[in-house]
């Protein structure tokens, strides 16, 4: 009796795998998100021309602010944020998260456990708030879950710097 594979054309092979791939957010995604960063002060008036450095476990960057459609390469790791003035600091953490839904219907597909891997590893599946407003003389947590389309992220406060 023939195996499967000896019955199958390399042609509906090819069809199969792609498919099983079609979720997977390294072949369909980008390796990058665009995200804008303000500063303000205590009233939120704008602060602009703070020095800002933005990293997270696949790169550093840096900018004045307000930098705006910054290319951050995704990651499975938190975006940390910190903007220096003179003796003017604002700091903020921006939470790195995948979607739970879309994690659980991978798991679903065949290969679906492999694809998830992937795009863990690739840091695809992950994604930051994509407009961050930093308030001097605090620590701002922000989560891409709490934002509201066309709106600042909520930042919730850490601790004061």
């Amino acid at each position: 009796m023939r195996s499967f594979l000896q019955l199958a054309s390399p042609r509906s092979l090819l069809s199969v795998a792609a498919l099983a791939l079609a979720g997977c957010a390294t072949v369909t995604g980008t390796p990058n998100q665009s995200i804008s960063i303000q500063t303000v002060d205590a009233l939120d008036r704008p602060i602009t021309g703070m020095r800002c450095r933005v990293s997270n476990s696949s790169a550093d960057y840096f900018g004045d602010s307000p930098m705006r459609d910054l290319q951050v390469r995704r990651s499975s790791s938190d975006l940390e944020i910190e903007c220096h003035r003179g003796s003017l600091i604002a700091r903020g953490t921006a939470v790195s998260r995948g979607s739970v839904v879309d994690g659980a219907v991978k798991a679903l597909l065949p290969g679906g456990t492999a694809m998830l891997a992937i795009d863990h590893l690739s840091g695809y599946r992950y994604a930051y708030p994509d407009w961050i407003r930093l308030r001097v003389g605090e620590h701002l947590v922000f989560d891409a879950d709490r934002q509201e389309r066309g709106k600042p992220a909520q930042g919730m406060l850490a601790d004061v710097p």
